[in-house]
């Protein structure tokens, strides 16, 4: 019955009632009726994804089987029915650590095997979500034992302790559903810059992949990684705000820029848009920075060095690799001659460190870096009339942005 309670996902962590039952099963029918009433019902719900049927089955097993015979060595015995509360408590402790330990190794593990994330900056970032989730699966599976156990209440202590649950449950599902409502808002936004500049989508997916990989290189922490990838992919959201035909102009086939200073405010301005939108803050001093250069000689306000934001740093880097091997005019360059090109820019244009932590990404997961491989995004990476294209990310365009503004 419990696994028939909604699954509730954040970000990488699956936050489930059974894993309460689960728990409290292993004293109250021996690890191994728990292994065998959680297995049984997996392998079902799970018959026609093979896979996923093992997985969710020989996880669990393991957890028990390796926090039983941790418990009979810490403790002289293993979890039984009838046990008293302290060694209760004691085993209960046992196993929780290991099932949440055991989990975040098998999570970090297919995360590096599908995605390349370091298992480090995954385990970081996992921590501080899965600690109070498993606290919370032991102490429910404590008091549903000594309900059920010491108390006596049988089945009944299912009835007083599964409401609780249930709220527990729901108010998870509800953190869940917001978490995905920010990223539905984040693909529109993105839409709607896609259809003001065709080929934004394309650029923005590269871009956010490889801040993505930088920013784990660095080892940054998960939420600090989420931020700096929201911001790379709206880095140029300002745009939408400010008229196109102050911006450009082509004649004779030839772009030519007007109003310097109104480019120059693009980066405020889409701070101030992505301001209102809570789940996004965290990303706005990268969007509010993306055009400072490491030298200073960027805009809007010419920072320079560690007193731009970190995370500005990653998204600028991003975006220049964006017009490197994803450029609207002139011919792509290759990952390996981009990686040199930007390595020619560090500690001018670009953190040395984070070019670093670039050339670390092209050596272990090259994919990474590719261009987007879809034609119908790269067929309409024409230049439209009354509208910038990416070229202005690159360093040198954005140092010529900022002296023009000047002038202007």
């Amino acid at each position: 019955m419990a696994q028939l309670a909604p699954a509730t996902s954040i970000r990488h962590v699956s936050i489930l009632l059974h894993s309460v039952v689960f728990l409290a099963a292993v004293p109250l029918v021996s690890p191994a009726g728990a292994m065998l009433a959680h297995a049984v019902p997996s392998l079902w719900r799970y018959r026609h994804l093979p896979s996923r049927a093992v997985f969710n089955a020989a996880a669990p097993v393991l957890a028990v089987l390796v926090g039983s015979l941790l418990a009979e060595l810490l403790t002289g015995g293993r979890p039984v029915f009838g046990s008293s509360p302290g060694d209760l408590a004691l085993d209960l402790t046992i196993l929780t650590v290991v099932a949440g330990v055991l989990n975040a190794g098998l999570l970090s593990t297919v995360l590096l095997l599908t995605e390349g994330t370091p298992v480090t900056t995954t385990l970081r970032g996992l921590a501080p979500q899965i600690t109070p989730a498993y606290l919370g699966y032991g102490l429910g599976a404590y008091l549903l034992v000594l309900l059920w156990d010491t108390v006596g209440l049988g089945l009944v202590a299912v009835v007083l302790l599964l409401p609780s649950l249930l709220v527990a449950q729901w108010g998870l599902l509800q953190h869940a559903r917001e978490h995905e409502l920010s990223e539905v808002m984040l693909r529109g936004l993105v839409e709607a810059l896609d259809i003001r500049s065709p080929g934004a989508r394309a650029d923005s997916e590269l871009s956010a992949r490889v801040a993505t990989a930088v920013a784990e290189h660095l080892h940054l922490p998960v939420r600090e990684v989420e931020a700096v990838a929201a911001a790379a992919r709206l880095h140029d959201i300002g745009m939408l705000a400010l008229d196109g035909s102050r911006l450009d102009e082509v004649i004779d086939g030839t772009e030519v820029h007007r109003d310097h200073d109104a480019l120059t405010r693009h980066p405020r301005v889409g701070a101030d848009l992505l301001g209102e939108v809570s789940p996004l803050r965290a990303s706005l001093p990268a969007v509010r920075a993306h055009h400072e250069l490491w030298d200073g000689s960027g805009y809007p306000a010419g920072t320079a060095g560690t007193q731009i934001p970190l995370g500005a740093r990653i998204v600028t880097l991003a975006d220049a690799w964006v017009t490197l091997v994803q450029p609207r005019h002139g011919v792509a360059l290759g990952t390996e001659e981009a990686v040199r090109r930007c390595e020619e820019l560090a500690g001018s244009a670009l953190d040395p460190r984070c070019v670093t932590a670039l050339r670390g990404v092209h050596a272990r997961y090259p994919d990474l870096l590719e261009a987007v491989a879809d034609p119908s995004a790269l067929a309409r990476r024409e230049p439209v009339e009354g509208w910038v294209p990416n070229d202005q990310a690159d360093p040198a365009m954005t140092h010529w942005v900022a002296r023009q503004a000047e002038l202007d």
